[in-house]
């Protein structure tokens, strides 16, 4: 079966034990690949190393931690970016986070630093990886605006309404391997085709086990994939595989 993480981290220190282990595991399942999503200038510099080693297997998604990004920081990520350009598969993690950040000041200041990576995106001609925790719809609506490119919306866990407009768009969604534990992740994964869905683990998070979470547990999200949609595995692993390799150009 052809399996596919769409967006895992897997340059975290969480690995730094058995980095190499957890890779053999998901071959071991069946993976043929991994986009890993650095998130600061130091976590793409240790990315550059991680792909380089696994060179056609992992590939690197440029992009930050959104809710503690500071200017100096997307500046610097973006001149790595510019430098490493033939080297990078899509511009992202980014967006808005309004899980973390509460105060609306705060909220609106992500904004700016949210259009430098959608012109970088388009500069370079890259697709873009939405982090949009509780700001799906307002993200959604800047991204209508402002972009015209490959939009993946990350860890997706909109409503039903903003749902249909990622459909509309023609947008991609991942759902992480313990998407059944939300019903927003639900209804996405019933309104959205099939066509338009990725899985990811976002690992080390959303383990859809106790234990820490790895690329190797996409089989775990395309099995759940498959019960919800009255699917074979096979064919959910096919789709969500082609998905990826067509979004991130690979």
């Amino acid at each position: 079966m052809r399996l596919f993480d769409a967006h895992t981290h897997i340059d975290m220190r969480h690995f730094q034990n058995d980095r190499e282990a957890v890779i053999k595991r998901a071959k071991k399942v069946g993976l043929e690949g991994m986009v890993t999503s650095s998130i600061n200038p130091g976590s793409f510099r240790r990315t550059l190393g991680i792909v380089q080693k696994h060179e056609g297997f992992i590939h690197h998604s440029a992009g930050c931690g959104v809710s503690r990004l500071v200017k100096e920081d997307a500046e610097k990520i973006i001149e790595l970016t510019r430098k490493y350009a033939d080297q990078i598969v899509a511009i992202g993690e980014v967006g808005l986070d309004y899980h973390w950040v509460k105060d609306s000041s705060a909220r609106r200041g992500q904004e700016p630093l949210f259009q430098m990576f959608i012109d970088l995106a388009t500069e370079l001609k890259l697709p873009i990886v939405i982090h949009s925790r509780k700001a799906e719809l307002e993200a959604t609506q800047i991204l209508e605006r402002e972009f015209d490119g490959a939009v993946l919306m990350h860890c997706f866990d909109g409503s039903p309404e903003v749902s249909e407009r990622v459909r509309d768009n023609g947008w991609y969604i991942t759902l992480p391997a313990n998407f059944t534990r939300y019903r927003n992740r639900v209804e996405a994964a019933r309104i959205i085709p099939l066509e338009q869905i990725m899985l990811e683990t976002d690992g080390p998070y959303l383990s859809p086990t106790e234990r820490r979470n790895e690329p190797a547990n996409i089989s775990i999200g395309v099995e759940k994939l498959a019960d919800l949609l009255d699917l074979q595995e096979d064919e959910v692993g096919e789709a969500t595989t082609k998905n990826a390799v067509k979004f991130y150009g690979l």
